[in-house]
């Protein structure tokens, strides 16, 4: 009730202040269950455009400031573990921050402050997907598995048939909601092309990292929702070049979150050839001359090299071109990186698997007498970092 009171008598000033208080974790669960409800029906459903019939209130009663501190309280409550859940499911909050970022993008704004507030939200909400918001993926499952019986069924002396492999095939697609409402949206193809399209026309970096994030959260997981989601990106958007320009932007935090998709795309086998051609020459950059002065330099380069890794070994014919010695002395520098322990194992069998392939080690051998000066032995099948 005071809320609402505060809310229609001094909108603006009101909801700045519930910003700044709603990024403090105490406060946190609280104003989900007070805030949420007012800030979603009395602002963020009515200004946004959305509407399933039931909203009375017209968009030009609001400020678009008001809108602006909504979604930014709206934002930080989302981070929340106790909120994630509670805010998927509060009836047209997604919908809502949806249609705002997809009218803004139709109507070349893709730079209008609030859209990066809603791509946050979403990004937020697209978090543990798999785990939280389950029931997609059944069906998803039993679609997969069907496919690899299918397939196994055909070779029943194939030494793989006693174990599905997830990653093995290109699972089939989930059917999709014709109309999404609520968390379906956050796996929709529309929600890809729109995160898609603000790659190719925002100029925020915030924006930029939040796209790349949430397609992130899409592909995180090691089952079967990541090879949808990363053919879904991939081959049936075609996304990938708009990934990989996110290499060369000039935000550590963008460059960290477009290297962290790639590596979860490149796990799948059914993307390898296109990977391959689309992104290997901009991940081989990355590898070849990024400096280690930022906070992300660890996590970028382990992304990187697995990356890398997967693609090459899929494709060694087209990776040989890639492996400048360049690349090459500063994989091996980052192998005895003792401060990005992750990144140093990363690079370890980045170059184990390198030379264990015998039409790889022709090229290596073309930057040996670096490599031993780096103290790198040349011995069969082996790189000692």
């Amino acid at each position: 009730m005071h809320i609402t009171l505060c809310l229609s008598l001094c909108p603006t000033s009101f909801l700045g202040l519930l910003w700044n208080l709603s990024s403090t974790d105490e406060l946190k669960e609280e104003l989900i269950q007070e805030a949420l409800p007012v800030l979603t029906d009395c602002v963020i459903i009515p200004f946004s455009g959305w509407s399933d019939g039931s909203c009375n209130r017209t968009r030009e009663i609001i400020d678009p400031e008001v809108f602006f501190n909504a979604t930014g309280c709206l934002r930080n409550l989302s981070s929340a573990d106790m909120g994630r859940q509670t805010m998927r499911n509060y009836p047209g909050l997604i919908d809502s921050v949806m249609t705002y970022a997809q009218n803004c993008v139709a109507s070349n704004r893709p730079d209008d402050k609030s859209v990066e507030n809603c791509i946050c939200i979403l990004h937020n909400l697209s978090y543990r997907l798999d785990a939280e918001v389950p029931n997609k993926y059944t069906q998803l499952n039993h679609m997969a598995r069907s496919v690899y019986m299918d397939k196994t069924l055909t070779g029943c002396f194939n030494s793989r048939s006693g174990k599905m492999e997830n990653d093995e095939y290109g699972v089939p697609l989930p059917e999709e909601d014709f109309k999404p409402k609520g968390p379906s949206w956050l796996y929709h193809s529309d929600a890809i092309r729109t995160y898609l399209s603000l790659m190719d026309q925002s100029k925020k970096d915030a924006t930029l990292e939040a796209c790349a994030g949430a397609l992130q959260n899409l592909t995180a997981s090691r089952g079967l929702m990541s090879n949808a989601m990363s053919q879904l990106i991939g081959l049936k958007e075609k996304g990938l070049p708009r990934i990989a320009r996110l290499l060369q932007s000039n935000s550590s935090e963008v460059v960290r979150s477009g290297a962290s998709l790639l590596s979860n795309m490149s796990r799948h086998p059914v993307l390898h050839k296109t990977m391959a051609h689309q992104v290997l020459p901009d991940v081989s950059r990355l590898l070849s001359f990024q400096s280690g002065n930022t906070s992300s330099y660890g996590e970028i380069m382990t992304s990187a090299c697995y990356t890398l890794r997967n693609l090459i070994m899929s494709n060694p014919h087209l990776g040989k071109s890639y492996l400048s010695s360049n690349l090459i002395n500063n994989v091996v520098s980052l192998c005895r990186n003792g401060s990005c322990p992750k990144a140093a194992e990363a690079a370890r069998l980045l170059l184990t698997d390198l030379w264990s392939n015998r039409e790889l080690q022709s090229v290596l051998k073309q930057v040996r007498t670096t490599l031993l000066l780096l103290g790198v032995r040349n011995s069969p099948g082996l790189f000692t970092c």
